[in-house]
């Protein structure tokens, strides 16, 4: 009679212990369906974007933007910052709805240059020295304006030389054979190619590439051939191009 207690007692105890795994596995099985049906905010293409777009230029032309995603369906290696692909460029096409991925982004360096001209433009190479190249200071990435000086030609009635902006916005995309910031500034010294206030002289690049349209092209290609060609850097917050009616010797001082 004794041990047949004893049997029953112990089979209460673990009855009542698989009762209480069995209630925490629910628990937890709950709490783990719950968390992975919270919404996290990723970066979600708002549409279909081509390779070689920078990760600047898609957050300043909203072409991508948080959204909040279930956990359970966030890629991997997904991201809600774009501070994350600061200074990178899109190296394959994202499509619209698709979540923007780590892998999906190189460095300019590493690339090549093509990833940094947009599908509709292409890259051309303008000779600059260190007057007409700003110092050497301007770096992939920023802006110029480029302006055109035309000699006069009697038979077309011009009277003057002129002056006048050629191309209003052009994306800098290289420097000599720098494709970004840090490699533009490097000055050999070994210190990994971070931007300095040295005043240490370096020789300004001979070359400068820019980001234009085919037709922006065919006007840079002529400006340079027959003309004088000058570049100037436009500010970091300026948010329209600059308008000009062009200059000649009447009216220069107008």
């Amino acid at each position: 009679m004794r041990t047949k207690a004893i049997v029953i007692v112990i089979s209460l105890l673990l009855a009542g212990i698989a009762t209480v795994l069995a209630v925490s596995y629910v628990n937890s099985a709950r709490t783990e369906v719950a968390e992975s049906s919270q919404p996290i905010e990723v970066l979600v293409a708002q549409e279909d974007i081509p390779r070689g777009v920078a990760a600047e230029d898609l957050v300043a032309e909203e072409m991508i933007a948080l959204e909040e995603v279930p956990q359970r369906y966030v890629a991997a290696d997904a991201i809600s910052s774009a501070r994350v692909i600061e200074g990178q460029v899109l190296n394959t096409p994202l499509s619209k709805g698709e979540q923007v991925t780590s892998a999906r982004f190189s460095l300019p360096s590493a690339a090549g240059l093509a990833y940094s001209v947009p599908s509709d433009h292409v890259a051309i190479a303008i000779p600059v020295d260190e007057v007409r190249g700003i110092s050497g200071l301007v770096r992939p990435g920023d802006r110029v304006a480029v302006f055109v000086t035309l000699e006069n030609d009697p038979e077309e009635g011009e009277d003057d030389d002129v002056t006048r902006l050629l191309i209003p916005e052009a994306k800098v995309v290289a420097m000599g054979i720098a494709l970004t910031a840090d490699t533009a500034s490097d000055t050999g010294d070994g210190d990994g190619g971070v931007l300095t206030s040295s005043n240490a002289q370096t020789e300004a690049p001979r070359v400068m590439t820019l980001s234009v349209t085919p037709a922006d092209a065919e006007k840079l290609i002529f400006g340079e051939e027959v003309g004088s060609v000058w570049v100037t850097l436009l500010p970091a917050t300026a948010e329209t191009p600059p308008t000009t009616p062009g200059r000649s010797l009447q009216t220069l001082f107008q």
